[in-house]
């Protein structure tokens, strides 16, 4: 492959050129090596419910699920219900 200096995400095809945009050329190509011919599917949760559940144990006070809620993309409900099923195991 050419120098990587004269590449730009316009050089790539498809969804490549909107990664290259996002996180640049180099790290897409390094992508490309590591996961060319597979599919990825990205899903809407980045983090764990452990993670989670320990930002909430270190907020403060009654607003500590609805911010984390917010701030994780979950709803209060969801997140209680996380904390309550991670009670019992």
């Amino acid at each position: 492959m050419g120098k990587q200096e004269e590449i730009t995400p316009n050089d790539f095809t498809g969804v490549y050129r909107d990664i290259a945009e996002v996180i640049g050329v180099e790290p897409t190509i390094a992508l490309h090596s590591n996961f060319q011919g597979q599919q990825i599917t990205l899903p809407k949760k980045l983090f764990t419910h452990d993670y989670i559940l320990k930002k909430v144990k270190k907020g403060d006070g009654a607003t500590k699920v609805k911010k984390v809620a917010a701030q994780y993309g979950y709803t209060e409900r969801r997140l209680r219900q996380i904390m309550k099923e991670h009670k019992n195991v």
